[in-house]
């Protein structure tokens, strides 16, 4: 492989050498027919020439220079007495086969001479003027006096590739032996390395398992003390940073010291379920693990009792999970109402639609009786109204599905101010939107079943806030949580809220709010924010509500970043 490579720096080393003599034999032969081209009347003869070709050749490194005719006879010779001799025979001549490109070869007589030929043309420019004033005219490309040949030294070129491959034999030598050193290293620490790799293998995988392990993990020794946790475990007990010991309220919430009796007393593995107090929040539900950690001969009676070094418990937060179970059991009763609800609107509807007739019918045969006339016209609003609770019920117990497309949140926002207005103006609340810079982006959203669900949000702030009072409906984007916030591409989704500033509520009524059914107001059919949430969580959303009596309510939609808007230029 060495003596491959060296001889292809070699050879390449030598097609760059040929290059440059080429390069210089061309120099020379364009020098002297630049020279032959404007040589005047007096010098034309064949002395003019052989004095021209005579000077060039004293350049350093020719050999000799030779201009013959096409036969092979010499014209001129930087040697004069060789003048009318024959450098070449005619069928030599044929071989070499002269053209407009120089071609060379080594002498055959001395290896150290180099010769370069080709078409020797040095033919006066068009329009240059000639021996009696008259324009001359060139010739046609290719023909001149015959052929000229360039011999130049190349003595050293041989002496300097031997000199190149001495050298890159030298390195590889260097290299080899570095080679042969480094593998008899790389044999002697083998087994050194390989047993670092593993245990440093060894001990990233157990970081990344306690690091990514979607549960609390924590890991104390014999005497308490905190060796290893995770960042879930953390959070959930309120330690700040690698803690040596657990807070005195999370360590009362865990039992830590019957756990650790219990186990120090022969159990092998406890699971139970707990609530978590923290200084800090409700407290957490959470199921709760321990187990005793052995020395690498094991441990338990299969092992002989061997020595306990610690022990580990794992906390999983249930609060997700008893939030999916309290949404279930609330689904099942709207499925369950859905089912009366159905019943309901289809044996209410017809007779109603049937006294909405009559009514219509009854108020114009009466138009003429004033109490009459009042009477239908009451009859017939009292119907619609009932419609439309039918209507809401039907919504709740039987969502349609969503229809979303791209739309401007920005103008679903605008829309329901618009169509709230005159409710605000006639109650006298001044009603706002406050929108980011642009008029918002675009989401991919139902927008009709998400104006509906803001819409009653508005209206239940209005009919909340005082004359003189204040609604604000207000689009932002909501902040990165969680893994997204390391996330660049993750989308951060929107967050829609709207705020009044009338009575507020107490904490008992707003953790009721999105019940069916319930309301505070004599005219309300408790429908409207129970409609709210459903759409909103069609969407993948969620909904809130921050109130204090005498403050005023906030209510608040999380739009998710699976929705999250594009830019405007980008919509579809």
């Amino acid at each position: 492989m060495a003596a491959l490579l060296i001889g292809r720096v070699e050879e390449r080393e030598r097609a760059q050498m040929l290059a440059a003599i080429h390069g210089r034999a061309d120099s020379l032969v364009w020098a002297l027919e630049g020279s032959a081209r404007f040589l005047d009347g007096r010098h034309t003869g064949a002395g003019g020439l052989e004095r021209l070709v005579a000077e060039v050749a004293r350049q350093p490194g020719v050999a000799w220079i030779a201009i013959t005719d096409a036969a092979g006879r010499i014209l001129a010779d930087s040697n004069p007495e060789l003048a009318g001799a024959a450098l070449y025979t005619p069928e030599e001549m044929r071989r070499l086969a002269p053209g407009t490109v120089t071609r060379g070869r080594f002498s055959p007589d001395d290896p150290s001479v180099y010769e370069t030929w080709r078409l020797f043309a040095p033919a006066r420019l068009r329009g240059a003027p000639g021996r009696h004033g008259r324009a001359g005219l060139s010739r046609p490309a290719g023909e001149g006096l015959g052929c000229v040949f360039v011999a130049l030294d190349v003595t050293g070129m041989e002496d300097h590739l031997a000199e190149l491959a001495l050298q890159l034999w030298i390195m590889a030598g260097i290299v080899l032996v570095a080679a042969e050193a480094v593998a008899a290293l790389v044999l002697l620490f083998r087994r050194y390395r390989s047993s670092r790799r593993l245990l440093a293998d060894a001990e990233a995988l157990a970081a990344q398992v306690v690091r990514n392990y979607p549960a609390g993990l924590l890991v104390l020794d014999r005497a308490g003390k905190v060796r290893l946790s995770n960042a879930r475990a953390r959070a959930l007990l309120g330690m700040e940073g690698e803690a040596a010991s657990l807070p005195r309220d999370a360590a009362a919430g865990l039992e830590l010291d019957a756990l650790l009796a219990e186990l120090a007393g022969g159990a092998e593995l406890i699971c139970r379920e707990l609530e978590l107090w923290r200084p800090k929040g409700d407290p957490v539900p959470v199921e709760l693990t321990a187990a005793r950690l052995y020395g690498s001969q094991g441990g338990g009676k299969a092992h002989g009792g061997a020595e306990v070094l610690g022990y580990l418990f794992a906390l999983r937060d249930m609060g997700e999970i008893r939030g999916l179970e309290r949404k279930l059991r609330q689904h099942e009763r709207l499925s369950a109402l859905g089912k009366l609800a159905a019943g309901l609107a289809h044996e209410i509807r017809n007779p109603l639609s049937s006294v909405r007739g009559y009514a219509t019918y009854l108020t114009e045969r009466l138009r003429n009786d004033p109490l009459g006339h009042a009477t239908g016209e009451l009859l017939i609003e009292e119907t619609a109204r009932l419609d439309r609770v039918l209507a809401d019920l039907l919504s709740l117990a039987r969502p349609r599905d969503l229809a979303p497309g791209p739309v401007h949140l920005g103008d679903v926002l605008s829309r329901v101010v618009a169509v709230a207005a005159p409710d605000a103006a006639a109650k006298g609340v001044r009603l706002a939107a406050v929108l980011p810079e642009g008029g918002g982006d675009v989401a991919s959203v139902d927008a009709d079943r998400l104006m509906q669900a803001v819409l009653n949000l508005v209206i239940n702030a209005i009919q909340a806030t005082d004359a003189g009072g204040e609604v604000e409906v207000a689009l932002e984007p909501a902040p990165k949580q969680g893994e997204d916030a390391a996330s660049d591409a993750a989308s951060p989704g929107w967050r829609i809220r709207v705020r009044d500033t009338g009575c507020g509520m107490a904490r008992e009524t707003a953790a009721q709010i999105f019940t069916p059914y319930f309301t505070t107001r004599a005219t309300g059919t408790g429908l409207g924010l129970a409609i709210a949430r459903q759409i909103v969580e069609q969407h993948g959303g969620a909904i809130s509500v921050s109130t204090l009596p005498g403050h005023g309510t906030t209510m608040t939609i999380e739009l998710p970043g699976a929705a999250a808007p594009r830019a405007r230029g980008g919509a579809a």
